[in-house]
């Protein structure tokens, strides 16, 4: 297995914003895999089983969706306590889902990595949604959760980005390389990956902007582009493969939805 950086390194070199949500989750984030127990994940043949099902679903569709489980945030709170697992991935299935994205994250997301691995009852790639610093992320995202494909945050890897996605890779994970800003472009360019997550969301004052494809199907010709945060109904769904989106991640909207499965139908084209 590749070597990694230190979890002290990747801190100090993410140089995050003092007070931020983004700061408040990698800290708890860091305390909690430095004290982690967990099985070294042994060297996995990569199947590109999540970037295919979006590419698939791209074509039959017009565009993919990413469904996400989470209960809270640390913006809202636990604004989705009350939803059962089962009927919410159940209706992402039926709603015909390209892959879903389930939280990690504990402490101020409420996931878990017991419901990455139990959705997979449910037949759709998971991707583990959490907050990478440390190869233990990689190993809990491979052995514990089982999952298909793993977030890595440029905003936080910054420079480690690529040994993370190599990383990522031996494990049988495929990265999805998340960005908050065009600057961040030669970090995910140089991991290689080929899912590329724009977050509409700054995760330093989870303030949403407007991001626009254009200047990422230049940067990333032949990679899945995924629209992130900010799609609050089927219509902006839409609007986002029209932008030139290959597939959106929506987690909030669907949470609060009354019916995900007809919200999932409503955003083809």
């Amino acid at each position: 297995m590749s070597t990694l950086p230190s979890l002290h390194d990747v801190l100090r070199d993410a140089r995050l914003p003092a007070g931020s949500h983004l700061t408040r989750v990698v800290e708890s984030e860091a305390a909690r895999i430095a004290d982690a127990s967990i099985a070294a994940a042994t060297r996995r043949t990569l199947d590109a089983r999540f970037e295919r099902s979006l590419r698939e679903t791209k074509a039959r569709n017009g565009g993919a969706v990413i469904a996400e489980f989470k209960r809270a945030s640390p913006s809202l709170g636990a604004f989705a306590a009350d939803r059962d697992f089962d009927t919410q991935l159940q209706a992402y299935r039926d709603g015909g889902a390209a892959a879903v994205s389930i939280l990690a994250e504990p402490a101020l997301f409420q996931g878990n990595t017991d419901e990455v691995r139990a959705a997979a009852r449910y037949g759709m790639p998971r991707l583990y949604k959490g907050f990478v610093l440390d190869a233990r992320h990689l190993d809990e995202a491979a052995t514990v959760a089982q999952a298909d494909a793993v977030l890595l945050i440029a905003r936080v890897l910054g420079r480690h980005t690529a040994a993370f996605a190599d990383a990522a890779r031996e494990r049988g994970l495929e990265p999805l390389v998340e960005l908050h800003e065009l600057g961040e472009i030669p970090f995910a360019r140089d991991s290689g990956a080929t899912l590329i997550g724009i977050n509409a969301r700054d995760l330093a004052s989870f303030a949403i902007g407007a991001p626009t494809a254009d200047p990422l199907r230049e940067a990333f010709p032949d990679a899945v582009l995924i629209r992130e945060s900010g799609l609050s109904t089927p219509e902006d769904a839409r609007a986002a493969f029209a932008q030139g989106f290959d597939a959106v991640l929506i987690g909030e909207a669907l949470m609060r939805s009354n019916d995900p499965a007809a919200f999932l139908q409503a955003c083809r084209t």
